[in-house]
């Protein structure tokens, strides 16, 4: 093979992985998207509650909540630096 068929090949390699970065963090923003809209549901749900049962239910879900998009945006960002470099 030639030098510059080695360079394409090197080329679309790299495309590729850098594509597959790009459809992943695409993805996690489209997850965080819904996981916010569900979040400010649950608070609305959350301040009309009466019962003290299910109020420390939705309290208990939103926190689960919190915590999976506080992972994703970790996640996101480590994704955005990764692309940085």
């Amino acid at each position: 093979m030639k030098s510059n068929e080695l360079l394409d090949i090197l080329k679309k390699y790299l495309g590729f992985e850098q594509r597959a970065q790009l459809a992943k963090y695409d993805s996690i923003k489209q997850v965080l998207k819904k996981l916010k809209k569900k979040e400010n549901a649950l608070k609305d749900k959350l301040k009309k509650e009466l019962n003290e049962k299910a109020h420390n239910r939705l309290q208990k879900e939103m926190d689960v909540l919190s915590a999976q998009r506080k992972k994703g945006l970790k996640m996101l960002k480590e994704l955005k630096e990764a692309r940085k470099q």
